[in-house]
């Protein structure tokens, strides 16, 4: 089991020198605390040179971003990164190369069922899968070996190129600056959910209430990846002495106690068209 996580802040990259793969969000990414452009990511990939990273580009591209996209790539194709994608012209760019193995499918919750997967194995194209299914279902899928699957952290349950708060500015009247970080409350609903737009790409993106916590479910579940989406040191050790001595209650209480705002998402929630939020 490998694992791999994002980079926030340069001043944590020390702290990620564990993980197996080291993401580096763009204005191209769905989610990010910093966009890195291209010349900080060759500054990063040079002082770095033994780590392993990924760029993100897994943001819907419009046609008028493709050309720059591209560009982009054209920018660092001398340096040895995976790519983090969801739109397919990534995928059909990097067949013509031939380099389809350095590609990382995220269809954030599309990517459900074990025949899908299994399509991507067959292309040697690692997948993340969603979170928003059974234990039974995530330990099957979890079978095949190209699968990350997220582990910890905030989780995007909504994604639209739509810049949502600003609209929602122009129609209430209200001033408020629609890059700040805000949360949204659902009128029955006690949880509050973190909502962002991102400036430079104008998209937005609302996360799950909660932090995804699945720790000691990876005894059994075993996927190839585990996505950590978390600079803290505490919580990428406490996952690497998982991998190493066993995922026990022991350490999942401690990750507990790093922070209480987790849940187990819908690993524990029984199907049921009548009632989707009874439990077993």
């Amino acid at each position: 089991m490998k694992i791999i996580s994002v980079l926030n802040d340069i001043k944590n990259i020390e702290d990620l020198k564990i993980c197996d793969g080291i993401i580096l969000p763009t204005i191209y990414s769905i989610a990010y605390e910093k966009a890195f452009s291209v010349v900080e990511i060759k500054e990063i990939v040079g002082k770095y040179p033994d780590y392993h990273f990924i760029l993100g580009l897994d943001s819907i591209l419009s046609e008028e971003m493709l050309d720059e996209v591209f560009e982009l790539l054209g920018n660092i194709r001398d340096l040895d990164l995976d790519v983090l994608f969801s739109d397919m012209a990534i995928l059909f760019h990097y067949k013509s190369l031939k380099k389809l193995n350095k590609l990382i499918y995220n269809a954030s919750t599309y990517l459900c069922n074990y025949q899908d997967i299994s399509f991507y194995a067959k292309q040697n194209i690692r997948v993340f899968i969603s979170n928003e299914l059974s234990y039974d279902d995530l330990k099957k899928n979890c079978e095949l070996d190209n699968v990350i699957l997220q582990a910890y952290g905030l989780y995007p349950i909504y994604y639209s190129k739509r810049k949502v708060l600003s609209l929602y500015k122009e129609y209430s009247s209200l001033d408020y600056d629609p890059y700040k970080d805000y949360e949204i409350k659902e009128e029955k609903r006690e949880e509050k959910y973190k909502i962002k737009e991102y400036k430079d790409n104008s998209h937005s993106v609302i996360y799950n209430a909660y932090k995804i916590l699945i720790f000691k479910e990876l005894e059994e579940i075993k996927p190839a990846y585990i996505f950590i989406n978390s600079n803290d040191a505490r919580v990428l050790n406490t996952y690497k002495k998982g991998i190493e001595e066993g995922f026990n209650a022991e350490l999942e209480v401690y990750l507990k106690s790093i922070d209480e705002r987790v849940d187990k998402s819908l690993m524990y929630i029984r199907p049921s068209i009548l009632n989707k939020d009874e439990k077993n």
